[in-house]
């Protein structure tokens, strides 16, 4: 069994490979005219591969839900929670991200507005 020293440093270089995935991802979309829909998209793509789960239900330790989803979805013969177990979290993360950046994004908008004037 890991340590939590392990976990740690696996969450570390997890970490480290989304940021890299984020950065393409940027290229990818950073020509959409609308600056709306790049926030968007990014705060979905980091609820899609940050959302913590845990990796087994007596386990302590987290894991992305994502990958947790994809396992326990397609590999496991047990099919009665399929991709619920990691697909609820995401879920739930994106909607409440999005919610929070469209009450926040016209405030501070708004703000940087005035402060340029």
């Amino acid at each position: 069994m890991y340590s939590t020293e392990s976990y740690v440093w696996g969450w570390i270089a997890y970490s480290v490979g989304v940021l890299c995935l984020l950065s393409l991802f940027w290229l990818l979309i950073r020509k959409l005219a609308s600056r709306w829909v790049k926030h968007v998209l990014i705060i979905v793509f980091l609820a899609l591969f940050f959302t913590p789960v845990t990796a087994y239900p007596d386990n302590p330790y987290l894991a992305p839900a994502f990958f947790v989803s994809l396992y326990e979805g397609v590999m496991l013969a047990d099919k009665e929670a399929g991709f619920q177990r990691g697909l609820a979290p995401i879920l739930a993360f994106s909607f409440i991200s999005v919610v929070l950046y469209s009450l926040i994004a016209p405030i501070v908008g708004r703000r940087n507005r005035a402060r340029l004037r």
